[in-house]
């Protein structure tokens, strides 16, 4: 099997408004830690599959097909071939989300030629870099994060939720050369990285600090994030009480500190699984309905002062025509081997609909990506009639006409069963 790791520094060198908060529209002031692009490579023969792993809160499509295309005309990977996930830091610059459909906005076209431009250079250096080698993977199951949707009354709102369902699955990606040594660590877990609400400072949050504390403990390895389904999961570290409150770098160190030392003693114990590579993808879209919002009816929401929509809701009526009433998520597989499997979809993915899609695998390994996109929040039917953030607000947000009609579940549901079926 050939291996391939390298990364590239993707922190912003111009002054950018920071991303993550509504509220928070002042540049950046200083850098805490960089933003890097990290990828691996895994070959076996003719077959080969790409994981890229951004240090940004996430990014139009466009970004993706840009990526893909260079990989193609450079290296022969198909689009399909190619896995990009966004680690959703909450402290990296403003970026282009689905909404934003062309590149009137200077500042958000230039970074993303900026992301590409380094991120050609990271696949480069990957292919620089080739080495043989085996793959193995691990799980371990752990409690850093939080359910954030709590129900108060009627309402469903965004509060620690400590006895709610949350994805407690930590997978470890684990590459080494022929001599044993560990050069690429890639994990898979379930948590908004958004602690760091009160300061205007760059950095990569908990994931960062991960990956530079796996990098000390294993000279000359590459690591990354990949995040999963962390549309309703929060740092535990940031639920104080019955609120969820910024953090303190010191904080937000510990959490990574805890979890760098979860994947240090997996890999001490040897308590991992050989691949034997298959690397078989696949790509494809799924559909999933909006339920329009009639005219009529945002104009009288739009003139509820209280409301906290009410300025998307003037913004939906000024764009009426030209809001979206379908999401077209991207969304693939990656049959590793017989025994794991790579599922990923774009959007911020809520954990339900994670366990919708571990029932298409049944009892084989999965690690599950979720940010391959920015779309919006992707919930499922029951989180839709619940309502709250994730189940009815963020795609007004996002720029589509309504919240998503009920039905996703099972649309998800085939969407994934099909295309798992041509990979069995």
């Amino acid at each position: 099997m050939i291996l391939g790791t390298a990364k590239e520094m993707v922190t912003p060198h111009v002054l950018v408004a920071m991303g993550g908060y509504a509220a928070r529209t002042e540049p950046f002031k200083g850098i805490h830690d960089d933003l890097y692009v990290r990828s691996c490579l895994l070959k076996n023969g003719d077959k080969q599959i790409l994981i890229i792993s951004f240090d940004i809160i996430q990014f139009n499509y466009s970004l993706n097909e840009r990526i893909q295309a260079y990989a193609n005309e450079r290296y022969g990977l198909g689009a399909q071939e190619v896995i990009i996930s966004y680690s959703h830091t909450h402290a990296g610059p403003e970026v282009k989300h689905y909404r934003d459909k062309d590149n009137s906005n200077k500042v958000l076209a230039d970074l993303e030629d900026f992301l590409l431009d380094r991120t050609k250079c990271c696949i480069d250096k990957t292919f620089l870099n080739l080495f043989e080698g085996e793959a193995f993977y691990t799980k371990a199951s752990v409690d850093f994060n939080v359910n954030r949707r709590k129900k108060v009354g009627d309402e469903t709102v965004m509060a620690p939720n400590y006895t709610g369902i949350k994805d407690t699955e930590l997978w470890v990606l684990i590459l080494k050369d022929l001599e044993g040594n560990i050069r690429g660590l890639f994990y898979n877990y379930s948590c908004h990285p958004v602690t760091l609400s009160s300061t205007l400072y760059i950095s990569a949050e908990y994931p960062g600090r991960i990956n530079q504390l796996l990098d000390a403990f294993y000279y000359g390895c590459v690591s990354g994030f990949l995040q999963g389904s962390a549309g309703n999961m929060r740092p535990m570290i940031s639920a104080k009480g019955g609120k969820f409150l910024p953090c303190s770098f010191e904080e937000v160190d510990q959490m990574a500190s805890s979890i760098a030392l979860t994947i240090k003693n997996l890999i001490d114990k040897a308590a991992y699984k050989k691949i034997i590579p298959v690397l078989d993808a696949v790509s494809f879209t799924i559909p999933a309905a909006i339920r329009p919002i009639p005219r009529e009816e945002l104009v009288q929401l739009s003139k509820d002062e209280g409301s906290p929509l009410k300025n998307i809701y003037l913004r939906m009526l000024e764009n009426y025509d030209n809001l979206n009433e379908t999401a077209v998520i991207h969304a693939g597989i990656a049959k590793i081997s017989n025994d794991l499997y790579l599922a990923y979809m774009g959007g911020e993915i809520c954990y339900e609909v994670k366990q919708i899609v571990k029932k298409v695998f049944g009892e084989k390994d999965l690690f599950f990506l979720g940010y391959h996109e920015a779309v919006t929040y992707i919930p499922t039917d029951e989180l839709i009639e619940e309502g709250g953030y994730e189940g009815h607000d963020a795609p007004l947000w996002s720029g589509f006409k309504g919240p998503f009609e009920k039905g996703i579940d099972k649309v998800v549901y085939e969407h994934f069963m099909k295309y798992f079926s041509v990979l069995k």
